[in-house]
């Protein structure tokens, strides 16, 4: 069964002189276990629809399901608190918690104990490349592909069962995105979550179970 369901969903909104559909009618069903890759050229859509699954904002028009339950009738924080974490393409870091409190932020959140919370971030710290002497450090004292690994292990922390990423390798040399592109894999194939990235990079594309193209706010099959 989908975890996660679109229904001729829209979003569009007005500006002064027309009527944009940033997305434009799209039906899919996402499943556990699957590894998607949505690729198209910029402004066709694709941050916005990862936003609209986020439950960020809803379908202006038609809907999003979560386990069968429409994101309109359920508590959206508590949705995106439970179960979806969003890498973000410009990081979302908070300048005044250490790259370890970052990681842990989530389960903070959901008020597990902290010894427990800041052992689970420490872990996936280091499965994405970050050494034990950046875990007191804080963002800015970074560079910008170890801010993206702190984003990317605050996911991978959260144990959410869906994980959304926008452009997750973007700041990343070679290495670092085939470690982060193997550490999704994992947690698709082998935590059964569902994982979602928006990219341009064709490497990352390449190692997806699924590929959706998007064009015009539609998504588009080969």
């Amino acid at each position: 069964m989908a975890i996660l369901t679109t229904n001729e969903m829209k979003y569009f909104y007005r500006n002064k002189y027309r009527t944009v559909y940033a997305v434009n009618g799209v039906s899919y069903e996402f499943e556990q276990g699957r590894f998607y890759a949505i690729v198209g050229a910029s402004g066709c859509g694709k941050t916005t629809f990862l936003s609209v699954l986020a439950g960020l904002d809803l379908p202006t028009e038609g809907s999003v399901e979560f386990d069968g339950t429409s994101l309109a009738d359920l508590d959206r924080d508590d949705y995106r608190l439970r179960h979806v974490s969003v890498i973000y393409q410009n990081f979302n870091l908070f300048m005044n918690l250490t790259v370890a409190e970052n990681a842990a932020y989530p389960l903070y959140l959901r008020r597990t104990p902290k010894k427990e919370a800041d052992a689970v971030a420490e872990e996936k710290l280091k499965l994405v490349g970050l050494t034990e002497d950046q875990f007191k450090r804080f963002p800015n004292m970074l560079s910008g592909g170890e801010q993206q690994r702190v984003a990317i292990a605050r996911a991978l922390a959260a144990g959410s069962k869906i994980i959304l990423a926008d452009e997750p390798t973007g700041n990343l040399d070679t290495a670092n995105s085939k470690n982060i592109v193997g550490r999704l894999k994992e947690l698709a194939h082998k935590s059964n979550c569902c994982v979602i990235v928006v990219t341009h990079d064709s490497a990352v594309a390449e190692q997806a179970d699924e590929v959706l193209k998007m064009r015009d706010g539609l998504l588009v099959f080969d």
